[in-house]
């Protein structure tokens, strides 16, 4: 009797393609993976409000948002993390002083700082109001309380010192192009796919985890079986079991038949 298996698939680069669709080959993929009776999960960087809508897309048996700090299992959220409102108080105060920009983040919504000044910025800004009709939440307001931020830098900033800041309290994970994304230590794609793992009995070696970016290698490095996908961040290479094929070119569903997951 084969043992339950448990995937989890990072979003943006490797369940979706560029054109923000996702491959009918995977759609297919895990369906059939979910009928053998494994479970999937939606592990990603996006927090709930960007995430939510996959629902109308693949089924899942949860949802683990913005980098480990919002853990849904079917429709039961499990557990979240919000950041400390001092931390908050000092971020909201002192940012200007480094010329980025920054996007505050958790599962009410997402909040620009105003005035945004780095072109990067204004592109995924656009991109975020384009996903789903969202809406930004008021990035001075003290009851809205984000899990995590990304911050936006250019030859302009001084994001060495604003990493050097706060660089007790969160992981600057770097994406490339002066962008960063900033999860609370202790948090990350590998701590949910832990709590997970733990929660329903799973053993690492029935792992699978699928991945293209920098914030993949917390749940890269983790688990016994590491995918990344064709096209991927160079820097996760190291971690990979396998590289497959690109998304748009069935990358989901070749991995998951090379593993023997479906047929």
């Amino acid at each position: 009797m084969i043992e339950r298996r448990a995937l989890f698939f990072d979003v943006d680069g490797t369940l979706m393609g560029e054109n923000g669709t996702i491959p009918k080959s995977a759609l297919t993929a895990i369906k059939e993976a979910r009928d053998n009776g494994d479970l999937v999960f939606i592990n990603s960087g996006r927090v709930y409000p960007l995430a939510a809508y996959l629902d109308k897309y693949i089924e899942t048996d949860g949802l683990l948002c913005g980098c480990g700090t919002d853990l849904r299992l079917g429709n039961e959220q499990l557990y979240v993390y919000y950041i400390p409102e001092n931390i908050m108080e000092d971020i909201r105060s002192c940012y200007m002083n480094y010329n980025i920009d920054i996007f505050l983040e958790g599962p009410q919504g997402i909040s620009p700082s105003p005035n945004l000044r780095i072109e990067e910025s204004l592109n995924v800004a656009e991109f975020i109001k384009a996903q789903n009709g969202m809406t930004f939440m008021d990035f001075d307001d003290k009851a809205y309380r984000p899990s995590k931020f990304c911050v936006l830098s250019d030859e302009e900033s001084d994001i060495d010192g604003f990493k050097e800041r706060f660089q007790d309290i969160f992981d600057f994970i770097d994406r490339g192009d002066g962008f960063y994304e900033c999860v609370p230590h202790g948090h990350g794609k590998g701590f949910a796919v832990f709590k997970i793992l733990e929660l329903c009995n799973i053993k690492p070696e029935n792992t699978y985890v699928f991945g293209d970016s920098t914030n993949d290698i917390d749940m890269l490095k983790v688990v016994d079986h590491a995918i990344i996908m064709g096209e991927h961040d160079k820097a996760i290479e190291e971690y990979a079991e396998f590289v497959t094929r690109n998304v748009e070119d069935d990358g989901i569903a070749y991995a998951m038949k090379h593993y023997g997951i479906i047929k």
